[in-house]
């Protein structure tokens, strides 16, 4: 009997776990109803609970912060480069056109027709009108048959064939194929091609004449790194 007993006692532990487990389904089946009929999202809450969680990684914290600063401005650029640059910006004088006065120019200059006064542009300077007052420039380039002033550039001057200027020339550096008339003051390196002609005296950091070039003046290498007294000291 003690043996029927044992067995009656643990059939009904099972049948009462089994009832506590259906109890527990059934609950659990009730509250997922509930929640769909309020209409909650798992997946929402899942990534509601990791945003909010500490433990949760710092990396993609981290990477969620950069991808939206990195998004955000890059339309900036994209704006940038549709504004032109000021240093392609070129004005031009055409042929036939007289301008009696100065000019100043934040941008490159072509002098096709004739201006009767002093040019100031922070670009390069192209003259193959006719111009009769001083150049400032970045750079200078004449392809004139005269051009009347001094010229003054901290970049390159070129005086083309069959030009004749009659001024004084500062420069960082020349070539000069042309005639010119006036001193040459050049802080770098100065070439006269074999067409050159040059009445004035001239001081550079060194001197390079071809076969036919003609100078007549005091040519010095002032700007040559040696010191010549301390040589003959």
């Amino acid at each position: 009997m003690g043996f029927f007993k044992d067995l009656n006692d643990d059939a009904v532990e099972v049948s009462e776990d089994i009832i506590s487990e259906e109890a527990e389904a059934e609950e659990l089946v009730e509250e997922a109803a509930q929640e769909a009929a309020d209409g909650e999202d798992a997946v929402d809450a899942s990534l509601l609970e990791n945003l909010f969680d500490e433990s949760a990684p710092a990396d993609e914290e981290v990477m969620v912060e950069e991808d939206y600063v990195i998004d955000e401005p890059a339309a900036q650029p994209q704006a940038a480069a549709k504004a032109p640059a000021t240093d392609d910006q070129v004005t031009v004088i055409t042929a036939g056109t007289t301008i009696n006065g100065s000019i100043v120019s934040d941008c490159s200059l072509n002098v096709m027709g004739t201006i009767n006064g002093d040019i100031e542009c922070i670009g390069k300077l192209t003259i193959s009108g006719s111009v009769s007052g001083n150049s400032i420039a970045s750079d200078v380039y004449v392809n004139a048959k005269r051009l009347d002033g001094n010229i003054d550039s901290e970049g390159t001057v070129k005086i083309g064939l069959g030009t004749v200027v009659v001024g004084d020339i500062k420069a960082g550096s020349a070539v000069i194929a042309g005639a010119v008339k006036g001193e040459l003051d050049i802080k770098g390196p100065v070439i006269f091609d074999s067409t050159a002609i040059i009445k004035g005296n001239v001081k550079a950091k060194s001197v390079q004449m071809n076969n036919g070039a003609v100078l007549e003046g005091f040519c010095s290498l002032t700007y040559a790194a040696v010191d010549i007294d301390d040589i003959f000291e």
